[in-house]
């Protein structure tokens, strides 16, 4: 309801002569006078706070846990609301992914090797099975144990001299075949592809027997390896069955 004119006059007469020193002492002065309409004199109802959670599931398991969400973060859900995946990932955080080939990282596991700030030889600091290899110490050899002193035979027991036999002439020493260089391996373009996107290095291709035609190594032949990489890297990885020939 708009005030009087009479009545604003009443008001600014009012507020001269007392001359209240702040605005809550001339609400009080004029609320006491019936100048001031209800609506003026109730208390503003408090602002519900906007939550920046996106669900109380959400809420209930950032209590739960003590997450302190950082200053400025945005959620995963509607409107950058905070959702529970956001909260578990902040609870712990995805660990920094290795450089380095999924035979390397699972040899490294498999030993105990820790590769955190270890740079590769490979291509901008590509961590190779060779490095992680040259990285696990070399066991102690145990020392040899000391031959005990032969016996001294008796003299009634002392062999006789045994007489000559046919010599046999000594068997012939077997050149070790060379092994198989990933180099000189014939490689369809599909595994090639692979070689290069999962990482795969020339040590773990040359323990591969490529089972196409000609000797060709095959997409099929690198699926172990490539699983290692699925595995370390948590990537979902699709092997094409129909490979080339």
């Amino acid at each position: 309801m708009a005030t009087s004119a009479q009545t604003l006059s009443l008001i600014i007469d009012e507020l001269l002569q007392a001359k209240p020193a702040n605005r809550t002492e001339a609400i009080t002065l004029l609320s006491a006078k019936g100048y001031l309409p209800k609506k003026l004199l109730e208390e503003p109802k408090p602002v519900k706070p906007v939550s920046v959670f996106a669900s109380k599931a959400a809420q209930d398991y950032a209590d739960a846990n003590d997450i302190v969400v950082p200053e400025g973060f945005k959620g995963s859900a509607a409107k950058d609301k905070i959702s529970v995946s956001d909260l578990k990932k902040l609870k712990e955080p995805p660990k920094a992914k290795l450089n380095g080939s999924p035979s390397a990282l699972k040899y490294a596991r498999d030993n105990n090797i820790d590769l955190t700030d270890f740079v590769g030889s490979g291509e901008d600091g590509k961590i190779m099975l060779k490095d992680v290899k040259a990285l696990k110490p070399e066991e102690t050899p145990k020392p040899a144990e000391t031959p005990k002193p032969a016996e001294t035979p008796k003299p009634e027991e002392t062999p006789k001299p045994s007489e000559p036999g046919p010599s046999t002439p000594p068997e012939p020493e077997l050149t070790p075949e060379p092994e198989t260089k990933s180099a000189g391996m014939k490689i369809t373009p599909a595994a090639a592809k692979a070689i290069q996107k999962y990482g795969i290095d020339e040590e773990d291709i040359n323990g591969i027997t490529p089972s196409g035609k000609n000797g060709e190594l095959l997409l099929k032949d690198l699926k172990d390896l490539i699983e290692l990489f699925k595995a370390e890297a948590g990537e979902e990885v699709d092997i094409d069955s129909q490979d080339e020939y």
